[in-house]
């Protein structure tokens, strides 16, 4: 029988998808641009997009907005096992994890944020918003509503090293319990998109988080977008 042609951007991909994985491209490194991989392999531009389409669906590359195609760092994964902040699940992998603060107010609680926190739709609460880096890559951005009598308290914190569970249980006073999470995916939203060096509509995580005291009560309320090709779950189930 014989053997079906491999189309020209198959090819290309698994010529690249090799040299990923026999490390003569390693994490970090920027593949040859659009134009320098036509003239290499003598194909069109649609064939080359094709390809680093498809490696970045298998997450082997990523591509930033502006700068090119990356050969992707392993996934960070946070488990969820226990209740934890980022810095305090990749602690043991030594990954440099880091915040850049780009919003601290006091602001009147959205609708939404009021009904998780159970107040009323005229209290204020701290408004936090951060984007969160690793390695020195965005990995997330942040928004993040806490009680005002914990803004208040946290007011001259620094949280740019720190997970803000830590910070709640030194500075903040709060013994904390539990977090409810929902998380599911999406789409990168312009302004997210900008942050998180994506394109407008490239899927994302979304993660929402209430962090509640020991009593039960609402302290947190925290809304994240995680770039997809960076950050994974861990869930260990026993039946």
């Amino acid at each position: 029988m014989a053997e079906i042609p491999q189309s020209l951007h198959a090819r290309l991909r698994d010529e690249l998808r090799a040299s990923i994985l026999d490390a003569r491209l390693k994490p970090g490194d920027k593949l040859p641009s659009e134009s320098e991989l036509q003239a290499a392999h003598g194909v069109s531009r649609i064939t080359v997009r094709q390809a680093l389409g498809a490696l970045q669906a298998e997450g082997l590359i990523v591509k930033l907005h502006g700068k090119g195609a990356f050969v992707s760092h392993p996934k960070a994964a946070q488990s969820l096992n226990r209740l934890q902040g980022l810095n305090e699940a990749l602690a043991a992998e030594a990954r440099a994890v880091s915040n850049k603060r780009l919003a601290w107010r006091e602001v009147r609680a959205p609708a939404a944020v009021a009904q998780k926190l159970g107040l009323s739709g005229n209290t204020t609460v701290y408004h936090l918003q951060t984007v969160r880096y690793l390695e020195r890559e965005p990995l997330s951005v942040n928004n993040s509503w806490l009680l005002a009598t914990l803004g208040e308290r946290l007011s001259r914190v620094d949280f740019s090293q720190r997970d803000l569970i830590d910070v709640f249980e030194h500075e903040g006073g709060v013994a904390v319990g539990r977090a409810d999470l929902e998380i599911g995916a999406g789409t990168a939203r312009a302004a997210d998109a900008r942050l998180l060096k994506l394109e407008t509509g490239a899927p994302v995580l979304e993660v929402e988080r209430v962090v509640h005291d020991q009593t039960g009560t609402p302290v947190h309320v925290e809304s994240a977008v995680y770039r997809a090709d960076t950050f994974r779950y861990r869930l260990s189930l026993q039946r």
